[in-house]
C-alpha cells in the first residue's frame, strides 16, 4: 500500500511550486490535520498560467496562507491571478478567498458549494481561530462565491482553455474537477487523496466511485491526476483510493449484516492494510461511522 508523509511546511513562498507542465504548477500541503505546526496549510493549491492571466484552483487556509499564494502565483508566471476556482467546500481550500476578493479577484465554484460554504464556514472559521490562534487567522472572514456553476463548462479565462467537470456528488455535492486542456494536468480537489485516508463526511460512496472512474478514464488517456491531498500521481494511486473505500464499505456491511452496534463496528472495522496513511486516526473511525449510518438510512427508507 502507499503510504505518504510530508515534512511540516513554513508560510508558502515561490520556491515550494512544484512545476507539473508549461505554466502548471502545484503547492503541496501537509497530508496531516490542521495544527499549529502547519499554520492549517494542508490540501494542494493549484495555479495555471495562461496568455494573459492566471487561474488559481483553491485558495488556502487563512487571509496570510491566501497572500503567500498570490504572491507566490504570480512572482512565478509573472501574470496576474483573474480567478479562483474553489474544488470543494473545505476550510483548507476556502478560507483564504478573502486575500483575492480584496484584489477585485472573483471566485468560482458550483452551486452547491456556494451553498454550504455560506451555511457553515463561519463554523469552521470560528474552529480555525481556536486551533490556530487569532494571530494566525487575523483578517481571515467567509466568502461566498458570486460566479457559479450547475455542470460541466470550459472556460477561458487567462486566455487558456481549462475544463471544468461536476461529477455529480462524490465527496460533497458540489464537486469540480478541473482539467487544464493544454497539458492534460488534471485538479481533483478532495475526490482524491493519495496516501492519505479520504473523509466521507459530506460524500456519497456511489458517486465517489463513479467520480473516481472518470478520474482514471482522464488517467488512462495520458492525464497527470493533481490530488486534494497527497503528490500527484494516476492510475495507481486512484485504484489504491477506490480500493480503501470498497474495503472499508466491505467490512462496514459485514458487520451491520452480523446486527453488530455501531459502537463495536468502529473498532471492528479497522484496516490494517491501511495504518501507514495519513490520518487513518482519526478519520476512518469516522468513515466508518458514516458508512454504517448510510446503511440504517436506507434499511429504514426500504
Amino acid at each position: 500500500m502507499l503510504a505518504t508523509s510530508f515534512a511540516l511546511l513554513p508560510p508558502v513562498s515561490a520556491g515550494q511550486a512544484r512545476a507539473l507542465g508549461e505554466g502548471v504548477y502545484v503547492f503541496l500541503g501537509d497530508s496531516a490535520g490542521a495544527a499549529p505546526a502547519n499554520l492549517g496549510e494542508v490540501g494542494n493549491i493549484g495555479f495555471v498560467v495562461g496568455e494573459h492571466g492566471t487561474v488559481m484552483i483553491n485558495s488556502g487556509a487563512s487571509l496570510r496562507h491566501g497572500r503567500a499564494l498570490l504572491q507566490a502565483a504570480e512572482q512565478i508566471g509573472g501574470k496576474p491571478v483573474v480567478l479562483v476556482i474553489l474544488t470543494q467546500p473545505l476550510q483548507e481550500f476556502v478560507m483564504g478567498a478573502a486575500a483575492f476578493a480584496e484584489r477585485g479577484i472573483p471566485l468560482l465554484t458550483h452551486r452547491a458549494s456556494a451553498e454550504l460554504i455560506g451555511a457553515r464556514c463561519e463554523t469552521c472559521l470560528d474552529n480555525l481561530r481556536a486551533l490556530l490562534g487569532e494571530v494566525e487567522m487575523a483578517g481571515t472572514r467567509v466568502i461566498v462565491p458570486e460566479r457559479l456553476i450547475d455542470g460541466d463548462s470550459v472556460i477561458e479565462p487567462g486566455g487558456r482553455a481549462l475544463q471544468l467537470i461536476h461529477p455529480g456528488w462524490g465527496s460533497s455535492p458540489g464537486d469540480l474537477i478541473v482539467r487544464d486542456v493544454r497539458s492534460g494536468v488534471v485538479f481533483a480537489g478532495a475526490l482524491a487523496s493519495f496516501g492519505r485516508v479520504p473523509e466521507l463526511r459530506d460524500g456519497r460512496l456511489e458517486g465517489w466511485l463513479a467520480a473516481l472512474a472518470r478520474l482514471e478514464a482522464l488517467s488512462a488517456a495520458g492525464d497527470v491526476i493533481v490530488p486534494g491531498y497527497g503528490p500527484p500521481g494516476g492510475a495507481q494511486e486512484l485504484a489504491q483510493l477506490r480500493q480503501y473505500l470498497l474495503d472499508a464499505d466491505a467490512r462496514v456491511g459485514e458487520l451491520f449484516a452480523t446486527d453488530t452496534a455501531l459502537s463495536s463496528a468502529i473498532k471492528a472495522a479497522d484496516l490494517p492494510a491501511y495504518h501507514g496513511w495519513a490520518r487513518y486516526q482519526p478519520v476512518h473511525g469516522r468513515n466508518v461511522q458514516q458508512l454504517y449510518l448510510a446503511r440504517e438510512r436506507a434499511l429504514l427508507d426500504d
